[in-house]
């Protein structure tokens, strides 16, 4: 499981963030959540035109060149937690 720092699609002005855990295999990019600044899942109400603009903005970054890599989540540091950048 990764995590990475995307927009928040219920933010119409691009100011907010949230912290999206996701996996990548064979079919793609699997969202599992989607944590606002608060810490709440948002993931669930979204919908699905929303969870395809975040694996597109995913699917954007050059990670496949080894550069600006997702970050691994830590079993003992969930995705809610700690600061936004």
């Amino acid at each position: 499981m990764f995590t990475h720092n995307c927009l928040d699609p219920h933010d119409p002005f691009a100011e907010r963030e949230v912290l999206v855990a996701f996996d990548i295999d064979a079919s793609g990019i699997r969202l599992l959540a989607a944590r606002d600044a608060e810490g709440h899942d948002i993931l669930p109400d979204l919908i699905e035109v929303q969870r395809d603009d975040l694996r597109s903005e995913l699917a954007a970054r050059t990670w496949c060149r080894g550069l600006d890599r997702p970050t691994p989540a830590r079993p003992d540091h969930p995705a809610g937690a700690g600061a936004f950048r």
